[in-house]
């Protein structure tokens, strides 16, 4: 088959749910008789094979194709198929809704390819085959100083921008809080993140014309004590907003507030359900939060700083030694992974494409919470100097079930 009509395929029916027709049914049948041929790798019943395809375009490409599940018995079949991530197939013989489809096209070129793939492993030759998967089509890991030894760019390009004294004042903390807040509320909180934000240089909004900084405005005499916003309307001026209730929360009782934090009526109604109370600032979403953590015994709290992305890296740190230095209870979550990239003790996953929500993984017996991409460096030379360096996960083994056991 053509890697277009590959792709096409994909395109067309990638990530959706369909049923399909007899001859369909029949080949998927074959299909799992043939998978089952591949041992499983450990309990996981996903097995992995790589083929080339032929192409007009360059030679042609490699693909991973995964296959997940099997036939359990005659009413209980589920079947998963991926291509590069992509899924291509999810059957459920319970499933009753979704159009009819004829997918012997793609499921005869399975067949094809698992045939061969059983063949070459039984001759022993399946190993050599995929030697010839191109690297940016793998998984490895490269440690952060060696990457920029041959990408001196890519160092100050990542760089934090933070003084040698905060990096001191991070290193010294150990992102550790040994205490509690003594009293809880909810104007400690709002008052919590207004300290981030001056720290941050976020912007205060102008002044309400009367309708409230995005649905909350506090009385005069609230800010009176603040001499203009106040720390709650800059909250809900830049906050998520999805607050669970918390503005309905009174500001200085801390009853009331260990209530609403452990979901506890009368203090908390599920009506408000929104989840994102912490998302203190819109558009950084998860990558920095200011949670509020309570102790199991006590109706003691301690704030704790979230987030540990590279493109971040610089205002989490900040909001963490603002809190500290203005006396609050705060633990920073992201401590081990925001200084071994500080101090440039970690390792950067290599990857064909970045991905913008990858949270790290392990590779190579590695954890890597950053990624780079060798795909689009034109240089022949970096690219070699970048594959030497990098330690390269082993593609997945195909071995039969006879030879498992």
């Amino acid at each position: 088959m053509d890697l277009g009509v590959i792709y096409s395929w994909m395109d067309n029916f990638g990530e959706t749910k369909y049923r399909l027709d007899e001859s369909s049914y029949k080949r998927m049948l074959e299909l799992i008789s043939l998978t089952n041929r591949i041992a499983k790798n450990g309990r996981s019943s996903m097995k992995s094979i790589w083929v080339h395809v032929d192409s007009e375009f360059e030679g042609g490409d490699w693909l991973n194709i995964v296959f997940r599940g099997g036939c359990y018995a005659e009413n209980d079949i589920w079947y998963d198929i991926q291509i590069d991530g992509v899924q291509v197939l999810s059957y459920d013989i319970k499933r009753s809704e979704g159009d009819v489809q004829d997918a012997t096209e793609i499921l005869d070129w399975l067949i094809v390819s698992v045939k061969m793939v059983l063949s070459m492993a039984e001759k022993g030759e399946y190993e050599a085959y995929i030697s010839g998967v191109p690297y940016y089509k793998r998984r490895g890991v490269i440690s952060r100083s060696d990457y920029y030894a041959i990408v001196p760019g890519a160092r100050e390009k990542c760089a934090s921008g933070l003084s040698k004294n905060e990096i001191k004042e991070l290193l010294d903390s150990k992102g550790a809080v040994d205490a509690y807040e003594e009293e809880m509320t909810a104007r400690r909180f709002y008052e919590a993140c207004a300290v981030i934000y001056k720290a941050l240089g976020v912007k205060q909004p102008k002044q309400s014309d009367g309708s409230g900084f995005r649905g909350w405005e506090d009385s005069e005499e609230e800010k009176a004590r603040y001499g203009g916003l106040t720390p709650k309307e800059w909250y809900y001026a830049t906050a998520d907003c999805r607050d669970n209730g918390l503005y309905a929360v009174p500001l200085d009782d801390a009853t009331y507030f260990a209530g609403w934090i452990r979901h506890q009526e009368p203090y908390f109604s599920s009506k408000y359900l929104g989840g994102h109370p912490w998302d203190i600032i819109n558009n950084c979403s998860y990558s920095l939060r200011l949670c509020v953590e309570p102790d199991l015994h006590s109706d003691k709290c301690k704030f704790v700083i979230g987030g540990d992305s590279a493109e971040r890296s610089a205002d989490i740190i900040r909001a963490f030694l603002a809190l500290r230095m203005e006396g609050y209870a705060v633990e920073l979550q992201g401590y081990q992974v925001l200084t071994d990239r500080l101090l440039e003790k970690d390792y950067l996953s290599v990857v064909d494409d970045i991905n913008p929500l990858y949270l790290g993984d392990t590779i190579a017996g590695h954890f890597a919470r950053d990624e780079i991409s060798i795909f689009g460096i034109k240089e022949k030379e970096v690219i070699d100097k970048l594959i030497q360096a990098t330690e390269w996960e082993k593609l997945d083994e195909v071995k039969l079930v006879y030879d498992a056991e």
